[in-house]
């Protein structure tokens, strides 16, 4: 079958890396042959050259944004709406004669996906990888009974965690909805080295490992866009409250870039608490290289879909520390891990691994093995395959 993924942004953030993995899964597989259609040229472009996976550019509106007062939606929603019907012709004469069979969209945030299957007469599969609405507030310019049919008359939702899956079900009741974990190729992330004198074997070993170095600096970090419901400004709260009690042997780097005035609060919150123990490294491109650094990895958001960066944390042999909310609870266990529902809870956590390397790295092995036997790529990518052949078979 030919399949068209169609993704409306070009940098490498988790979304798109999942769907890069895929669609070189897919190419390598040769059981389904891929087309790509992004916003501009990159490091996603540049893979797939390399691929030989043919690709076609065009801007990709999406068909929702941040809702703040009725005017200025309403002057969006105009010129935006202008846009997609454009850019859906171009799609439209780019493809037409293709003989695509699918249409794979790679986010809830754009419809063109759902439009350009019903102008081609081919199926719709809707990854749907956030909480769009709760999330980040976002609103629809169409109304919700057209957004209602596209979502319902598409083919089958993929939606990466089983807590999106509730939630489309409980929206949309008569959609197919199927849900796939995300996954990632462990290559990419190795293990980080132990620390010295680490994995005492003996009850004795243990204990002494336990109180040993308990000046040393343990290195936190946060790997996330800078958006209100991702929490940064909670996280510095609860760090400066624990400076503010004595606790100064920490470091937290968050990297991402982000909303520009909600970036300018957390650097003026830090620099006004005299929190030096915090740094912001802005977007990484080495993420194993970051995280190799490390010792603990942080999920605040208040609404994650799935959080690939959690499972990488947990490949890289950190152990983790996640707000209980969205999908993060089927990722973080009581073995890899805390996870928290308040600021005194996230405390008490960054306290007992700051203090206990023994149980920093009992809890990042065990969140290895997790990550490897529970989201590896290969298996999303087989899943995804799965559901392709199920489809040219004719049936899901």
């Amino acid at each position: 079958m030919k399949i068209l993924f169609i993704s409306h942004y070009d940098n490498m953030y988790g979304a798109n890396r999942a769907l890069l993995s895929l669609i070189l899964g897919m190419q390598e597989s040769g059981a389904h042959q891929p087309f790509v259609t992004l916003p501009a040229e990159g490091e996603f472009t540049e893979a797939l050259r390399k691929a030989g996976v043919p690709y076609y550019i065009c801007d990709i509106t999406q068909w929702q944004a941040i809702y703040k007062e009725p005017v200025s939606f309403m002057i969006k929603k105009q010129k935006r709406k202008k846009q997609i019907a454009a850019e859906l012709e171009l799609l439209y004469a780019h493809y037409r004669n293709v003989g695509i069979d699918v249409i794979h969209s790679n986010s809830s945030v754009i419809g063109t996906g759902a439009m350009l299957a019903e102008k081609l007469g081919c199926m719709h599969v809707w990854h749907i990888r956030e909480f769009a609405q709760e999330h980040y507030g976002m609103e629809y310019f169409y109304p919700e009974e057209q957004v209602r049919k596209y979502y319902e008359q598409a083919t089958c939702l993929v939606t990466i965690s089983d807590a999106l899956k509730e939630y489309m079900r409980a929206k949309y009741p008569s959609a197919r909805v199927l849900r796939i974990y995300d996954g990632v190729d462990a290559a990419e992330i190795p293990e980080r080295a132990a620390d010295e004198g680490a994995g005492a074997k003996t009850e004795e070993g243990a204990k002494a490992e336990k109180n040993a170095k308990t000046e040393e600096i343990v290195r936190f970090v946060y790997v996330a866009y800078l958006f209100p419901k991702k929490q940064q400004l909670e996280v510095l709260q609860a760090a400066a409250e624990l400076k503010a009690g004595g606790l100064t042997n920490f470091r937290i780097t968050f990297a991402g870039t982000g909303l520009a005035p909600y970036e300018k609060k957390l650097r003026e919150y830090a620099k006004k608490n005299g929190l030096s123990e915090v740094e912001f490294a802005g977007f990484v491109s080495d993420i194993p290289g970051l995280l190799a650094k490390s010792d603990v990895g942080l999920m605040a958001s208040a609404y994650e879909g799935f959080g690939l960066v959690t499972v990488e944390y947990m490949l890289a042999g950190l152990p983790v520390i996640g707000f209980e909310s969205g999908a993060t609870p089927e990722i973080v266990t009581n073995e890899t891990g805390f996870l928290y529902h308040d600021k005194e809870g996230f405390k008490d956590a960054v306290k007992r691994l700051v203090w206990d390397r023994e149980l920093r790295r009992k809890l990042g092995e065990a969140g290895r093995r997790r990550a490897l036997e529970c989201f590896p790529a290969s298996a999303n990518t087989l899943a995804i395959r799965k559901l392709y052949d199920s489809l040219q078979a004719g049936g899901l």
